[in-house]
């Protein structure tokens, strides 16, 4: 843990609530080396303006040229695009190469609660270290947005199923209609943080399970859940907001008839693609962001970065095929 202070403590502080590293340079991962990867983290700060503000002063090299034109500006960049996320990536601390993403707190809290972008709170669905620990309010919402991963995984599982399979449902969530896992991440991410990260995972997630009367643990190789209507009804009235609006939107368009939430959720819950429903709400959300992103990260990293970063991927993707 030491480690990852002594690198984010480069970047200005005073205004950042919480900073977290994830990925394969943080997380240990099947078959990968923790030491040769760049360290990914996320710091979600109470005033980004002045964030960058002091961030230009004191590392201007960590920037792209985006950076003449002045913190608002990139302030600007930050809130109004993608998934609200601005990344400075390829910047060199010590030995190591770290990749950061500066978030505002209000639409941290939008994500993590309705997945609004299901981009920050994807990257919470898994474990992570906490370099900056959040403050109360922050680990609320934390846990509130790992409870809302625990009822989408599962709606998309029978009624009998491993630890692994659950495990599994909730590690790919974040990836359901991203580009990305199609061209130019390893095909076998999510089975390598699974196997990876177990033992996390089931830190993170047992006290969740312990929570829900609807579901019984009784060995790791058999998981039971209530199947029944009002089961299914009881945990899709509990998906955050947005996933409900794209259920609701989809449903409607489907059946060319205008339906209030309550009244297509009670609807889905005596269908049988229950799964399917839940799972393509998801992708319609992070199938956008996830190119907005992308194309966001690639202008605010500048040319140069923006390559050397895809090749990196683009290798990363060809050995996992």
């Amino acid at each position: 843990m030491d480690e990852y202070q002594e690198l984010i403590s480069v970047l200005p502080l005073k205004t950042v609530e919480y900073a977290f590293a994830y990925g394969s340079g943080a997380i240990q991962q099947k078959d990968e080396n923790k030491a040769e990867k760049m360290v990914d983290f996320v710091v979600v700060t109470n005033n980004a303006q002045e964030f960058h503000k002091d961030n230009i002063s004191k590392n201007p090299q960590h920037y792209s040229l985006l950076r003449l034109m002045g913190p608002k500006m990139i302030e600007k960049i930050q809130c109004n695009f993608a998934a609200r996320v601005y990344y400075n990536t390829h910047v060199n601390v010590g030995k190591r190469k770290i990749k950061y993403g500066i978030i505002s707190y209000e639409n941290a809290k939008q994500d993590l609660l309705d997945w609004r972008w299901i981009y920050i709170c994807g990257r919470l669905h898994k474990p992570v270290l906490d370099v900056i620990k959040p403050k109360d309010d922050m680990c609320d919402l934390v846990t509130e947005n790992r409870r809302s991963a625990l009822h989408s995984a599962l709606l998309l599982l029978p009624e009998s199923f491993t630890l692994k399979q659950l495990f599994h449902k909730i590690v790919g969530l974040s990836y359901t209609g991203d580009f990305r896992m199609i061209v130019g991440e390893d095909k076998n991410k999510i089975e390598k943080i699974v196997e990876g990260n177990y033992e996390e995972l089931l830190r993170v997630y047992e006290p969740l399970m312990n929570d829900d009367a609807r579901l019984s643990v009784m060995t790791p190789a058999k998981v039971i859940q209530d199947g029944s209507t009002t089961a299914i009804y009881h945990r899709l009235n509990l998906l955050p907001s947005e996933v409900l609006n794209r259920i609701q939107r989809n449903m409607n368009k489907a059946q060319k008839r205008q339906r209030d939430a309550e009244e297509v959720i009670f609807s889905l819950a005596h269908r049988h693609d229950v799964a399917k429903t839940v799972e393509t709400a998801i992708g319609g959300i992070i199938r956008p962001i996830s190119f907005s992103q992308t194309a966001k990260n690639a202008f605010s990293a500048g040319v140069t970065r923006s390559i050397i970063y895809s090749l990196a991927k683009m290798s990363k993707f060809l050995k996992s095929k």
